[in-house]
């Protein structure tokens, strides 16, 4: 009973941790299309200040199958802000950059290097 328990316990554990990386890898690869239509949007328009770019002006060169910016939730459920006019982009936790993971460019709730 006690093995059985323990390995119940181990499996939730490890699911926990699947998750909370699944999380942080959607972040990233949603940060990577927004990045790629930033890039995009500068080249057809390479005088225009990233920082003054709109959402609707940003959506139509998100990658194909992408109808609107992305929604981003945290580890904790909650709704992250995605900051776009910025190169590249972030997400933000309320006025703070969010990213949990260990490293800042590793592709997890980053664009990556």
């Amino acid at each position: 009973m006690g093995l059985i328990l323990g390995l119940t316990v181990m499996i939730g554990f490890g699911y926990h941790l699947v998750s909370d990386w699944r999380k942080g890898r959607d972040a990233g690869l949603s940060l990577q299309a927004v990045y790629a239509a930033q890039r995009a949007y500068m080249a057809d328009n390479p005088t225009a200040d990233i920082s003054a770019v709109t959402a609707p002006q940003l959506s139509p060169y998100l990658p194909q199958g992408w109808s609107a910016l992305p929604i981003v939730v945290g580890l904790s459920g909650e709704v992250l802000s995605l900051n776009f006019t910025v190169m590249p982009p972030v997400l933000l936790n309320g006025s703070l950059r969010y990213d949990p993971s260990a490293k800042t460019a590793d592709n997890l709730w980053d664009v990556g290097e």
